[in-house]
């Protein structure tokens, strides 16, 4: 009889140490994508890309209003950061007209924001990576170059050697 106690002890201790091993598995968050599964992601997608650098990516789109421009892709922490240069800051005339465009422009595009850092004015869309597949990323890229193109000709004027 003790023998086949301690069996039934060990038995519910190895249930136990599953079930919390379970729990806690589900609790966590997935872990973040690499770099190896941007470029699998990447590879699928059809686009056409290049390795800037490590973790970096571009790839080209033509538009109806911008003949040909580069979106680049970075790796960050759990995101992928999808950007679309417009011109370098010293490029953009900064006046309240362009400021008050890129406002409304924010206001009536979807998911990308427009942003002016300290060395460009640029499109930005943020991807998670936890959530991100090939359609998501279909979808950001989409949203992206639809962006650009959209905003560049209503804020060309302001912009030094505008493409």
């Amino acid at each position: 009889m003790p023998k086949l106690s301690i069996l039934l002890r060990f038995s519910a201790l190895i249930a136990l140490l599953a079930s919390a091993a379970a729990i806690c598995r589900a609790q966590q968050p997935a872990m973040a994508k690499g770099a190896g599964d941007v470029v699998a992601l990447l590879e699928k997608s059809g686009y056409s890309y290049t390795k800037v650098s490590n973790g970096v990516w571009e790839i080209n789109f033509t538009g109806k209003n911008i003949k040909e421009f580069p979106v680049r892709l970075a790796l960050g922490e759990g995101i992928l950061v999808i950007i679309a240069k417009f011109a370098d800051r010293k490029d953009v005339d900064l006046q309240p007209a362009l400021l008050t465009k890129l406002l409304e422009l924010n206001h009536s595009i979807d998911s990308v924001k427009l942003a002016l850092s300290s060395d460009m004015l640029y499109a930005r869309f943020d991807a998670r990576l936890r959530t991100l597949d090939s359609v998501e990323l279909k979808y950001s890229l989409d949203q992206i170059s639809g962006a650009t193109d959209e905003v560049y000709p209503q804020v060309k004027q302001f912009l030094g050697g505008a493409k």
